[in-house]
């Protein structure tokens, strides 16, 4: 009698020692926020193939319109990381709260200002010698309404285009708008030029609208940075470790794989993100125009005196024509936020 009760008893403490080591093995969950484009695509590839859980967690993806609303979503959501734009990961009141931690892509190419084809602003081009892509003219452009997302890349693109010109935001009508309604109203009528980044840029263009100015037109760099919530970080650094081991691994995928062979998964990406569609050779040619960089590469970038700080000086040095900054705040802006401390943990 005593063996029989024994035996379901040895039975359930197995069942039990199965169930506990099953627990722990699942993967811990991360929580993110990105953007329907480019670097988001880097992260959800990699998390199609199962990378994430590879690399030890489960990767959660939360949609925003912006960098500027994944900013202000932080104590909303709490996410661990994300993908935003320099411009609001600088100047946002939270940024305070986060690591800059790698480079997701250089959208460059890919931030533009789009006018409509009959706009006599495309027939002012190379006013300014420095310049020779640049459109418009301080007559063309002077008093036109222009759709932009306050706060973001597209409007650090937007206030250069205008100093190229001559111009400062005061001599223009400025609406400030999100990118996908911005090019929706715009499509509509309103305003005579719409600031907009990739893919969205590709939508204009389907649409017959045409660049005065891309961030390259004007000289710019536009780095999209993986940021990390900072009490997170320093309470969970290997998580954010993991994270960018496998987003390294998304992005080896994408210097390594022709574009056209991404191309449709790109497009059900789009799809899923924005509820939109995206013909394949958009898709392709979005691929192609964000570079993409290496760990090595990265670790060159957050280099003292390197790309990122450069650019991010640049951003601040806007960032304090547009605002009022203190200067313990504009301090931060130029070098605390900055850590390659996570990447160099990867070597």
């Amino acid at each position: 009698m005593i063996i029989r009760r024994i035996k379901p008893l040895l039975a359930a403490f197995a069942l039990a020692a199965v169930l506990a080591c099953t627990a722990q093995a699942e993967p811990v969950k991360l929580s993110s926020a990105w953007m329907g484009e480019h670097e988001t695509f880097v992260a959800w590839y990699a998390k199609q193939q199962g990378w994430d859980k590879e690399a030890g967690f489960d990767l959660t993806m939360m949609p925003f319109d912006s960098g500027k609303t994944i900013m202000e979503s932080l104590a909303a959501y709490d996410w661990a990381v994300a993908g935003c734009g320099s411009v609001p990961a600088l100047t946002a009141p939270l940024g305070d709260y986060l690591y800059i931690i790698a480079v997701a892509n250089d959208e460059s190419a890919g931030n533009a200002v789009y006018v409509r084809p009959d706009s006599p602003i495309l027939g002012a081009q190379g006013v300014n010698p420095a310049y020779p892509g640049v459109h418009g003219s301080a007559v063309t452009v002077g008093g036109t309404e222009i759709l932009y997302p306050k706060g973001t890349s597209a409007h650090y693109l937007l206030d250069a285009w205008l100093n190229i010109l001559g111009l400062s935001e005061k001599d223009v009508k400025l609406r400030d708008m999100e990118p996908t309604p911005g090019l929706s109203a715009f499509t509509g009528g309103v305003g005579g030029a719409v600031a907009l980044w990739a893919p969205l840029t590709y939508e204009a263009e389907a649409k017959g609208f045409k660049p005065a100015a891309t961030s390259q037109d004007c000289g710019l760099a536009q780095f999209v940075l993986l940021v990390a919530n900072r009490q997170f970080a320093d309470e969970h650094p290997e998580q954010v470790q993991a994270f960018l081991k496998m987003y390294l691994r998304g992005i080896d995928a994408m210097r390594r794989t022709p574009a056209k062979e991404l191309a449709a998964d790109y497009v059900r990406f789009y799809k899923e993100w924005t509820g939109r569609d995206l013909a394949p050779e958009m898709a392709a040619a979005d691929i192609e125009s964000h570079p993409v960089f290496t760990l090595e590469e990265q670790l060159a970038l957050f280099a003292p005196g390197g790309s990122v700080q450069k650019h991010l000086n640049d951003i601040v040095d806007f960032a304090i024509r547009h605002g009022s900054f203190t200067p313990e705040q504009i301090d931060k802006m130029k070098g605390s936020r900055v850590t390659p401390r996570f990447l160099e943990a990867l070597k």
